[in-house]
């Protein structure tokens, strides 16, 4: 695992629980600058201390008559507990923010559905929040999900790797692991996309972003420049 991987994961979480209280409690005073910079580092140093074991039990090896070397964890005669980190780092980095994520948007969507549109809105409009809503929930599924299959297969290759290395063929080991990682990695590519398809105003302000403005010359400078001419 590395301080990425955590890292990732927890700020996931916490996107998660900043929507939760915007949308659950929308009149609450927003979280400061100065929290949010707080949370962060935070989520650094916990990510880089969950990191500590397994740097602590990292060695470089050279093999010199192959022509490379390789750093890779060790335990040697430690095996309860680098299983026991090995299944403390899946439940931390993986399980409970997962949990904790689905549990945030299940309770937006509770939110969402028992919300009442004021007054008296004509058919139209109910209309209207009812395919907002839908939207929103299907934004929510696939957030989780996403979130859920790109950080899957890592997990899946360590717990294998660390209950018998041997089960992963290890002419493509390397190429495995490779691919196992570019997956988890892509879950932060992910959101942006399903937001620009779902989300109506992220959509609109993505196309203000990348919106060519032409500049209008005022009036009196177009007549400055024709008695110019």
């Amino acid at each position: 695992m590395t301080a990425v991987v955590g890292a990732s994961n927890y700020f996931s979480f916490f996107l998660s629980l900043s929507r939760y209280y915007a949308t659950v409690h929308p009149l609450k005073k927003r979280i400061s600058v100065t929290t949010c910079v707080y949370v962060l580092g935070g989520i650094w140093l916990l990510s880089f201390a969950l990191n500590g074991p397994a740097i602590a039990h990292t060695y470089h090896i050279e093999f010199q008559q192959q022509g490379f070397a390789i750093c890779e964890e060790f335990w040697f005669d430690k095996e309860t507990e680098r299983l026991a980190y090995a299944y403390s780092t899946l439940i931390i980095t993986y399980i409970l923010p997962l949990s904790a994520v689905s549990l945030s948007y299940i309770c937006i969507t509770v939110k969402l559905k028992n919300r009442v549109v004021p007054g008296h809105p004509t058919q139209s409009q109910a209309e209207f929040d009812r395919l907002r809503k839908r939207k929103i929930f299907r934004l929510i599924v696939l957030v989780v999900t996403a979130f859920g299959i790109c950080w899957l297969p890592i997990h899946v290759f360590n717990i294998i790797r660390d209950i018998d290395i041997n089960l992963i063929n290890k002419h493509y080991f390397l190429l495995i692991q490779l691919l196992c990682h570019w997956f988890a990695m892509s879950s932060s590519c992910c959101n942006p996309f399903l937001y620009a398809w779902l989300h109506d105003r992220f959509r609109s302000e993505l196309k203000k972003m990348f919106t060519f403005k032409r500049k209008i010359i005022p009036t009196n400078n177009c007549v400055a420049v024709s008695v110019m001419l």
